[in-house]
């Protein structure tokens, strides 16, 4: 037997707890971020509902392109491109997208909160589009935005959505 294949099975399993593909830990840490960042589903009378998030979100800028909610689950909420915007992409790939690369990120990122305390946004830049991606009220929110400064976006969402993010 190869070194690295007896060493490999002897990695005990709470080693094995940061396994990013294992779909059981991937379960364990969404479950914990939302413990982390909101807790059981909130009360439908106290939060926005989600048709209502996302014209306000279009509503703060004119360079949000996009907008995705998806719930503790990651299952999708709401998906919206703005009416006069032409999508980058395939809509059946942004749900597809959005359905799974946010909530991998925020899970995998949140691993930190610990040590580092709680997650406020991630920030992802291209050459034709900025993303935002930040949890809000138990739900994660996606935002596509045409290319520019972050910092006015950030400071909307904070001052709108009452985010914690530093400016």
């Amino acid at each position: 037997m190869h070194r690295a294949s007896r060493d490999a099975k002897a990695v005990p399993p709470s080693a094995r707890e940061n396994n990013l593909h294992d779909p059981i830990q991937s379960h364990v840490r969404r479950k914990h971020f939302f413990n982390k960042h909101g807790g059981e589903a909130i009360d439908s009378s106290l939060s926005r509902p989600q048709t209502r998030l996302v014209d306000e979100l279009f509503a703060l800028d004119s360079r949000i392109r996009y907008v995705a909610l998806l719930d503790r689950n990651s299952k999708l909420l709401e998906s919206r491109m703005r009416s006069n915007v032409m999508s980058l992409t395939p809509e059946t790939y942004d749900r597809k997208f959005m359905g799974s690369v946010p909530p991998m990120i925020l899970d995998t990122l949140s691993q930190l909160e610990n040590q580092c305390g709680p997650l406020a946004h991630i920030s992802i830049q291209y050459q034709k589009v900025d993303l935002v991606i930040f949890p809000h009220n138990n739900q994660i929110v996606a935002i596509s935005l045409e290319p520019g400064p972050l910092e006015p976006i950030l400071r909307k969402l904070r001052d709108s959505l009452n985010l914690h993010i530093h400016i």
